[in-house]
């Protein structure tokens, strides 16, 4: 695909504050659960255990599988009545990334990050993986999971024009533009293809410091 992203791929079909949207909790979950186990198995894979996790554009269900050792797990949100019933989550905070895509985290104090089936809510997303890269310790994964479920009327443009190869692609850019990052790995852990809601997942790691020049 064409990785120069313009204003218009973003545009939404609501315009309307996020806030509004997301006033009232919506405590259901939007992929089946075959793709929760999935996407719980993909969780285990990626981040080592006993580590402090972020929980980008969390709501009631972070989908961790269950014996997942973690040393804490924060939520960042809209609504807060949703994160206070996350089993998953140590603590939350109330942010609208749309309006403000720096995060009022600590630099290097993230041993993992995940967004899971909202990426394609994400208006500023370059920006905000540059501040996700920022919280990140040197080494340590950003993981986006993404299936076919959407609110249409909150998607970009340009993911409801894309499929799943071409969204890859389109996580994959935002890495990229947003620097700081190893190469990109595409997985397709779909469960059960044709029978089940697919599941895939976008990931890499902050890169680590690159060696001083002349070290001995």
């Amino acid at each position: 695909m064409d990785h120069r992203l313009t204003p218009d791929m973003f545009e939404r079909l609501d315009e309307n504050d996020d806030t509004l949207f997301y006033t009232l909790p919506r405590k259901l979950v939007h992929i089946d659960e075959g793709a929760i186990t999935a996407a719980g198995q993909c969780i285990a894979q990626t981040f080592a255990p006993g580590g402090v996790l972020l929980d980008l554009m969390s709501s009631w269900r972070t989908h961790l599988p269950e014996g997942f050792v973690k040393q804490k797990c924060i939520g960042l949100g809209l609504n807060a009545e949703e994160m206070a019933d996350n089993p998953d989550l140590d603590d939350y905070i109330v942010h609208n990334l749309n309006v403000d895509p720096q995060l009022p985290l600590a630099d290097a104090s993230f041993d993992g990050v995940v967004v899971t089936v909202s990426i394609q809510y994400m208006i500023q997303p370059v920006q905000v993986f540059a501040e996700v890269n920022r919280i990140l310790k040197p080494g340590c994964p950003f993981l986006v999971l993404y299936s076919n479920r959407m609110f249409p009327t909150k998607a970009i443009r340009l993911w409801q024009m894309l499929r799943d190869k071409g969204r890859a692609e389109l996580i994959t850019a935002y890495f990229q533009q947003a620097g700081g990052y190893e190469a990109a790995v595409f997985e397709d852990w779909s469960p059960n293809p044709g029978g089940s809601d697919p599941m895939f997942a976008v990931s890499a790691r902050k890169q680590t410091a690159p060696e001083e020049s002349g070290a001995r």
